[in-house]
Formats: C-alpha cells, structure tokens, sequence
C-alpha cells in the first residue's frame, strides 16, 4: 500500500457513517489532553484517529507518517473542531500523505477563523444567556438551575458539532472535486498556509509574558526598563524569547527540559529583580 489514498467516488468512499460517528463520540474527550507545548494536538489526533485506521491501516508506515503529521501544533474553539476534523478527514481520503501540505495548510488556516467565531458565539454569547437562564431560577432557591442551563447550552452545542463535521466532511470533499481539475486547491492551500503563520505568530503576545524588573532612580524619578521597550517596541521580549525557543528546538533540544529550564531560571530571574512577577 502505497502512501496516497487512491481516490474514491463519492458512492464508494472509505470513510463511512461508522468512522465519522466515532470521531464525533471522541469529540466530547477533545480537550482532555491539553498541553503547554502543542496545546490541542492530542486530542485532535485521538479525535482523528478512526478515520486514520480506515485509511492507512494496512500499512504501518502510512499510518505512522499520517499520526505524526497530526501531532503538530494545533489550538481552536472545542465546539468548531468537529468542522476541521471533517474537513481534514475530507483531505486525507482524497489526498493521503502525498499531498500533506495541503491537508496541513487548510487544517491551520481553518483553526483561527473558527476559534474567534466559537468564541464569539459560543463563551461570549450562548454560554451567558444559558447560564443566566439558570442563575435567575437558582436565585429563588431552585436547584434545578444548574441543570436548566447545562441542558440548554448542549441543546445547542451538540447539534452544533455533529453537523459541523457532517458538514465539515460533505463540504471538504465537494471543495477536492469542484478545485483539484482547477488548480484553486494549491491556491487555498498557500493562503491558508500563509493565514494559518500569521495566526500563530499572533498568539506569542497572547501566550507569551515576560516582564522586566529592573528600573533606574534618578532623584524623585522612577525609570522602569520594561515600560520603555515596551514603548518603542511592543511586546518585542514575548517575540525574542519565542524566537529563540523555536531555535533551540529546531537544533533538536528536548521541549520538556526546556519547560523546566524556563521555569527555573524564571524563578531566579524573579528572586534576583531580573523579571518582574
């Protein structure tokens, strides 16, 4: 069996209603397995991974190589997920290994579109009218406000994310037919790419803090060294750490001692005035 999935018609595809139940029952442990280092990727590729079987199964290298790309950096709102998750299942039957920039450009691209609208929709809209639904029936003493708005809020949800990876699925497959005779999938695929950087790097001043401690009196002055950085260049220590985070990996160094070494000299770094808490 080679790497490529070959292509099936859409009356005899691999992946069935079997494969894509099963993503959508993992759907609910998705999050179970967030990490510091590469946030979402665990679950995604448990979530994933029936599909995976169906497709790459027979060989152990094509299964390998297909899990090991799943293992990259990936983070979006748990309710959307389902939508990458099928579109990404979409991509991996037509294209499997041969073509996996493409499956990895519109897996990114898709990931921060989708995590600012669930979180517009989802935290920021009905998470707060299902909850205070029932907050307004436990503040008469009812018990069952709780429950009121657990059960309106997955009334929702769950819909939301069955559908999405139907859709996510359905769609991804009629975006591989409608574009591959094109050539627009290449074009969706560097612009995803391209979308999918920007989103990331967007996320260092987000994720990353590092706060200088030291400041300079002079008389009744006070000069802190962080503020004036800060001033002329934003968030340019985030950045310089990042960057230099990312070399120390690329030359191959172990992610998790370098948690630990961070931490440590963080701690240091705070005892001597160095950084700021």
């Amino acid at each position: 069996m080679t790497d490529k999935v070959s292509s099936k018609s859409s009356k005899n595809k691999l992946v069935g209603k079997k494969e894509l139940n099963k993503v959508f029952a993992r759907s609910f442990f998705y999050g179970a397995s967030w990490n510091y280092e590469r946030m979402q990727n665990l679950g995604f590729l448990y979530t994933i991974l029936p599909v995976l079987k169906k497709l790459y199964g027979k060989s152990k290298t094509a299964m390998s190589k297909a899990m090991k790309r799943h293992l990259e950096f990936f983070n979006t709102h748990q309710s959307m997920a389902p939508f990458i998750l099928g579109v990404t299942s979409a991509l991996e039957e037509e294209d499997g290994n041969d073509r996996a920039e493409t499956t990895t450009g519109i897996k990114i691209g898709l990931m921060g579109p989708l995590s600012g609208l669930g979180d517009s929709l989802i935290w920021l809209t009905l998470v707060p009218i299902c909850m205070s639904l029932g907050a307004s029936y436990g503040k008469v003493g009812n018990p069952l406000g709780i429950l009121i708005s657990l059960l309106l809020f997955n009334a929702i949800n769950i819909p939301l994310k069955y559908f999405g990876l139907k859709a996510g699925y359905t769609g991804g497959s009629q975006l591989i037919e409608k574009s591959s005779s094109k050539g627009t999938l290449d074009r969706i695929t560097n612009m995803a790419i391209a979308l999918g950087l920007v989103l990331v790097g967007g996320l260092i001043p987000q994720m990353v803090t590092v706060k200088l401690g030291l400041k300079f009196v002079q008389g009744g002055l006070t000069i802190s060294l962080n503020k004036i950085i800060n001033d002329i260049f934003p968030k340019i220590i985030p950045l310089l750490v990042t960057l230099g985070i990312y070399k120390l990996i690329h030359k191959g160094k172990n992610p998790v001692i370098l948690i630990f070494g961070i931490m440590i000299l963080s701690i240091l770094l705070v005892w001597i005035h160095v950084l700021a808490k």
